[in-house]
């Protein structure tokens, strides 16, 4: 039986003739000639009765597959002949395991040009599974969060050849995340591979952090593996390190069927087999899943205090939806169960007209039915549509991000959008999802779109006496005028007459964004969070353009939180003063915060309702006034990693439009949790950023710091023999390296370390020949120097950093409450 092989590796590549692959008939010119061999005395070229025969090539091309393919002879060539001229990759049927490995697609590529041959020797070896030996073992059967699993690897050259760049990978097979945390898995690999000779093999330890998102599931699967070139040979050496992970609470459920109406469930109404899902109730991410036992019973653990949502899978509900609120902590109690056909879902999706001209809106109607026995719970809608520009915030709720919603069985949920043309055509796909679906369900429409041309007009002033209107004298001449948009797009650009006027003639019907560029730092700001403009046929459109001067220059804010440090989930009181610094009214400042949507810091999407006039209205200020506002809001969950919870808003006029805002920063510490940081102290002597004989630096004393040059700092040790460095006990958090003379750190990137809490990060600690041994940098007069010379004085050791954070707040390092930061 054939197997599939993965893509090839080209091992040899050469133009002109080789005596090797002599044929009585020379190949055609524009074609790829080869001969397959497989390895078998692993010496790395073909011998005497190595060929493959009857093997299928199949290539494909640079500009899509070829469909071409051939059978290999009794010599194992193969030809393929006339081919265009470009590039080429080869792929392999091979029998009884045999691979042709790959390296990178550069160079398995296979140039063909006019009036040459291109000569492809094809090496076939075991698999990489077989040709390493890869071992693990843990330091225990199970951990209780929080904890690192430490797990010896051991990886041996089983093969006759030397096997080089071996690179490692490690996925996470439980549910709970893609990939594994910040266990170093390269080991000796690391960062550019791993050389083995013939019967040689490595042993080292990772450590692997357990992440509190296992707690549920109450067990961590990663399956880790490695080969050379390991992302394009999937034929790795693998192994499954399983561990169990304990900790947090526990919540039981026993199900039946209350047949007898007593709302007990006796031993002969307990079911069995049947799967519950446990929700996030706030947006309907799964938390873990289990199932009842022969006696009914299922058993959570793992969990936080909190609420969560309990749904049953498959042909079993709960008799009413009372019974999926699961609180913990909690004694956990009984669910009564009645049978019925599981949910399934049907679409249809249709548009308001089949064609349309591109200035038009397009209406979409959406219609999903429940057309199964049980409630389809929380349903998401997603979609892509080609050729169509449509409000993402019409379809919140039930997004990626959204609560989603249900649907009961028998009933059906209706929807509408509506959306702007950007192509010639439209084609829409839509897709749905429920709790335990068995399959997406997806439904489809179109329509044909008829081009249509319009024209924009406009005048352009800078609104010097701050009145709102044009004035005479405030017109502004060469103004850049640019509009971006149209069905099909397009990009027009042009600058104003000295009235401040511009026009542009004859574009594409559709959606603009117009932006303005102005000398002296003048700005048209934009007066919405949705600053397109549409031009139809018929009469130009006409705008209005008032230049003003940036929000930064005519507002003042200052932002601090309540406290320098709290609890997640704790309610944070966050003063916000705005001061109008100029002479006239200035309105509608809104604040738009955390723009990257982190996990860590306040101002969460959508902004809840605390923030009031801040987030809808705006707030108005009279000539020189100022107003102060509180806002309060959770500490989020995102905080807990760095133990650090930041608040960064911008404050102005539709800020999520414009960028001359006001910046509002402030930051709080979270209390609890400590991480650490391991790296190995090393002058890379050839440049090739590969740990070597003779690379490793002793003895020498490194320092973390909280600032580059002037920061305090928060602990040192000193490499061992090996050269590693670890920090232990670490608050986590944003840190640089100092590293004693005569050696620094090669890159800054590698002295700009991070800290997580609960978590071993990896330092990369090149350097490279540096200046004579002195402390840290120190500004002129700098009366901290008693405080940096007693942490200085450590010896081996790591400062505590408990006394080091009370000391470097004491001293002003990094001091935040007596001085909150503003802008």
């Amino acid at each position: 039986m054939l197997k599939i092989g993965v893509l090839a590796t080209v091992a040899l590549l050469a133009f002109g003739t080789t005596p090797a692959l002599a044929q009585d008939d020379p190949p055609k010119v524009d074609s790829i000639a080869g001969v397959l061999y497989a390895d078998r005395d692993e010496n790395g070229r073909q011998d005497a009765g190595e060929e493959i025969k009857g093997a299928k090539v199949s290539l494909s091309g640079e500009n899509g597959p070829t469909n071409f393919s051939t059978t290999t002879d009794g010599d194992g060539r193969f030809a393929f002949a006339d081919l265009p001229a470009g590039s080429y990759w080869t792929s392999y049927e091979l029998a009884d395991g045999w691979v042709v490995h790959n390296r990178t697609a550069y160079e398995d590529t296979i140039a063909v040009e006019p009036g040459k041959t291109a000569q492809v020797i094809a090496r076939a070896e075991r698999p990489y599974s077989e040709q390493l030996k890869l071992t693990t073992k843990l330091d225990r059967a199970g951990y209780e969060f929080p904890a690192s699993m430490k797990v010896t690897v051991t990886l041996a050259n089983v093969s006759k050849r030397r096997i080089e760049g071996i690179e490692s990978t490690c996925d996470r097979v439980s549910h709970v995340s893609t990939f594994c945390g910040s266990g170093d898995w390269r080991g000796p690999a690391r960062p550019t591979g791993l050389a083995l000779d013939p019967g040689a093999q490595v042993t080292f330890t990772v450590d692997e952090p357990i992440p509190e998102n296992a707690l549920p599931d109450g067990f961590l699967r990663l399956e880790v593996g490695y080969a050379p070139h390991i992302a394009e040979n999937k034929d790795r050496a693998t192994t499954v390190v399983e561990a169990k992970v304990t900790g947090g609470l526990g919540y039981r459920m026993l199900l039946g069927e209350d047949r007898d109406a007593d709302q007990i469930i006796d031993s002969s109404e307990a079911v069995s087999g049947v799967k519950v899902v446990l929700l996030n109730p706030k947006d309907g991410s799964r938390i873990t899943e289990r199932t009842s036992d022969a006696e009914g019973k299922i058993e959570f653990g793992g969990l936080k205090d909190g609420e969560y949502q309990a749904v049953p899978l498959g042909s079993w509900g709960f008799t009413d939806d009372s019974q999926q609120r699961v609180v913990v902590p909690g004694s956990g109690g009984t669910r009564f169960l009645k049978p019925g056909a599981p949910a399934a879902l049907t679409a249809t999706m249709k548009l308001d007209k089949p064609r349309y001209e591109s200035h038009e809106t397009v209406r979409v109607d959406l219609t999903i039915t429940n057309t199964g026995g049980q409630t389809a719970e929380r349903v998401k809608v997603f979609r892509n549509f080609a050729g169509l520009f449509d409000d993402t915030r019409q379809w919140y709720d039930l997004g990626t991000f959204g609560p989603g919603t249900r649907i009961p069985a028998g009933k059906s949920l209706s929807l509408t959008f509506t959306g702007e043309i950007a192509d010639s055509r439209i084609d829409l796909l839509a897709w749905a999802e429920y709790v335990g679906m068995p399959a997406q369900v997806e439904v489809t429409a179109g329509a044909e779109v008829v081009q249509t041309a319009g024209a924009i007009t406009g005048v352009v002033y800078t609104d010097r006496n701050s009145n709102g209107q044009l004035d005479p004298g405030e017109a502004a001449a060469n103004a850049v005028v640019e509009a971006n948009g149209g069905s099909p797009y397009g990009y027009f650009r042009t600058t104003t007459d000295a009235d401040g006027r511009y026009e542009f003639r004859d574009v594409p019907s559709g959606l603009y964004l117009i932006g303005y560029t102005l000398a002296g730092g003048w700005l048209v700001r934009y007066q919405t969070d949705s600053p397109m403009h549409r031009v139809r046929p018929g009469p130009p459109l006409e705008l209005v353009a008032r230049a003003e001067r940036p929000f930064n220059e005519k507002l003042a804010v200052t932002a601090v939180l309540d406290k320098a440090s709290y609890a997640i989930g704790e309610e944070a009181k966050i003063t916000i003063t705005l001061t109008n610094k100029v002479d006239h009214p200035v309105r509608g400042v809104q604040a738009y915060c955390n723009p990257a949507g982190k996990d860590d810091e306040f101002g969460s999407r959508p902004m809840i309702d605390s923030w009031g006039d801040l987030r809808d209205t705006g707030v108005d200020l009279a000539p020189r006034e100022t107003k102060t506002l509180t806002v309060t809001e959770k500490v989020p969950e995102g905080a807990r990693v760095l133990s650090r919870v930041t608040l960064n808003c911008e404050f102005s006029q539709w800020p999520e439009s414009n960028d001359d805002g006001v910046t509002g920063y402030d930051w709080a510490s979270i209390a609890g949790g400590t991480g650490s940081l391991k790296g190995v102290l090393a002058h890379d002597l050839n440049d090739n950023f590969w740990l070597e004989p003779g690379e490793a630096i002793p003895n020498t004393r490194v320092r973390l710091m909280t600032d580059r040059e002037y920061g305090g700092v928060v602990a040192e040790t000193v490499s061992d023999q090996s050269g590693t460095v670890r920090f232990e006990g670490v608050l986590p958090g944003e840190y640089w390296l100092w590293v004693d003379g005569p050696w620094k750190i090669a890159k800054d990137e590698f002295a700009h370390v991070w800290v997580a809490s609960g978590q071993e990060m990896p330092a990369s600690l090149w350097v490279v020949p540096g200046p004579p041994p002195t402390q840290p940098n120190q500004p002129p007069g700098d009366d901290d120097q008693p405080v940096r010379e007693a942490l200085a004085r450590t010896g081996a050791s790591v400062l505590g950093l408990g006394l080091v954070a009370v000391l470097l707040v004491a001293f002003g390092v990094g001091a935040r409450v007596a001085g909150r930061r503003r802008t």
